[in-house]
């Protein structure tokens, strides 16, 4: 032990002695004697969730400390297991269960000073078992925007009787699920189609909750837009050359997560972060189909590429996810785009759309001339001589029917027949 001189001797016994003195006053005081154990109850608040709350004796003397109260709780199953500790100066706290079987708990009364806990009464404990859930590995996935999948198993304890329906919270309501995909009789997945196509309010593309109900029982599961949404083809892909180098550039994709679904959109979920999606960019040489390069998780919506051959042809496509780590799927791939010896874009819409279209207007115009012609321009008639010549005998002499037909249709003296023919007697 250190030894002490002159006024150092008496300032550490004053400051032993204060302390000693205050710690002796506390505990002597009834303060310490009257943090009794709280007395805990348990009740279901709303939908999955429970609410702990406790009621403690009123202490008399606290003296300059603030009634406060020390919590913790922990589910116990293995594939979720998490915990919460913390002080609180509210008789109650909210948990929501989250298809969480079992949750154990305590809570002590407590004397605070300035946040932190100067004396604890004895913990009480608590234990909370959840209705059975029969269902697992809930997945859903959102596509095209307003699209939302979803599916589930169910456990091999399940009785043959249990079904679920799922309805998704919107708008502060539930909507139902009317396209069920059924398995052994049993709902084991839902297709929602534009279920977010009228709605405009960003603050529920915070969250996407879908409840489940039974007869059993009723609870919910929450997802995040970023982590279950299948991103639409990065949008308006634009080729241009400068200084012997193919520049690349595009705008992001449509998202959910996104307020105004028009060009020059801002994100709402990460907006501290400014950008919110990585791109993944492949270029494939036309020909052999090999891939010539590949970029994976680029922040920029713009890149160079100064090494393209002059006299090969390209193919390029680009995909995005969000960037946030919670991001479990790569969006879809653009159409692809080609990118010949001229560094210009040649969208796969111009030879299937375009080709085809003037073959057909070539066609229609080929057509409508010809049968025009045909239709309008009169059919000559045969002449006279070309009747009766047709009308003659053998013996060169005109049929009597002929003869009739022609005075019908044209007033020919006989003498005039009998003179040609004559003359060809002659000869």
């Amino acid at each position: 032990m250190m030894a002490c001189k002159g006024k150092e001797c008496v300032w550490i016994v004053l400051l032993a002695f204060v302390r000693v003195c205050h710690q002796v006053c506390v505990t002597d005081c009834p303060v310490n004697f009257v943090l009794k154990q709280p007395n805990v109850t348990i009740s279901n608040y709303g939908f999955d969730a429970v609410n702990i709350s406790w009621k403690v004796e009123e202490i008399a003397e606290k003296g300059h400390f603030n009634v406060c109260y020390y919590y913790s709780h922990e589910f116990t199953d293995k594939e979720m297991k998490t915990n919460k500790r913390t002080t609180l100066t509210t008789n109650y706290q909210t948990v929501k269960l989250r298809m969480r079987p079992r949750l154990v708990g305590l809570v002590s009364n407590a004397l605070c000073e300035y946040g932190d806990i100067r004396f604890q009464s004895k913990p009480a404990e608590f234990v909370y078992i959840a209705p059975p859930v029969y269902i697992n590995n809930v997945s859903c996935v959102l596509f095209n925007i307003t699209n939302l999948n979803c599916s589930w198993n169910f456990r091999k304890d399940a009785p043959n009787d249990t079904n679920y329906s799922i309805a998704l919270r919107l708008n502060f309501k539930w909507l139902a699920c009317t396209n069920y995909i059924k398995r052994s009789k049993k709902n084991v997945g839902c297709y929602m189609q534009d279920v977010f196509s009228n709605y405009k309010d960003a603050t529920i593309l915070n969250r996407i909750r879908i409840g489940f109900f039974s007869d059993v029982h009723n609870f919910s599961k929450t997802f995040r837009p970023e982590a279950v949404e299948i991103l639409t083809p990065p949008r308006n892909i634009l080729v241009s050359s400068e200084n012997e180098s193919t520049i690349i550039k595009w705008l992001p994709p449509a998202s959910i997560t996104i307020i105004d679904l028009q060009d020059g959109m801002t994100s709402t979920s990460d907006s501290e972060e400014g950008d919110n999606f990585v791109y993944e960019i492949r270029v494939t040489e036309d020909k052999s189909n090999q891939i010539f390069r590949q970029i994976n998780d680029t922040e920029k919506e713009e890149q160079i590429f100064p090494d393209l051959a002059k006299d090969k042809k390209y193919c390029l496509q680009i995909r995005a996810r969000h960037r946030s780590k919670f991001s479990k799927f790569w969006g879809e791939w653009t159409k692809p785009v080609f990118i010949n010896k001229d560094n210009k874009i040649f969208p796969e819409w111009i030879l299937i759309g375009i080709a085809p279209a003037l073959l057909a207007a070539l066609a229609f115009y080929l057509c409508k001339r010809y049968i025009k012609i045909l239709l309008v321009t009169p059919i000559p008639h045969p002449s006279q001589n070309m009747k009766n010549w047709l009308h003659m005998d053998g013996s060169n002499n005109l049929r009597p029917q002929a003869i009739i037909t022609a005075q019908h249709e044209q007033s020919v003296l006989l003498s005039e027949i009998e003179i040609v023919t004559t003359t060809d007697k002659k000869h």
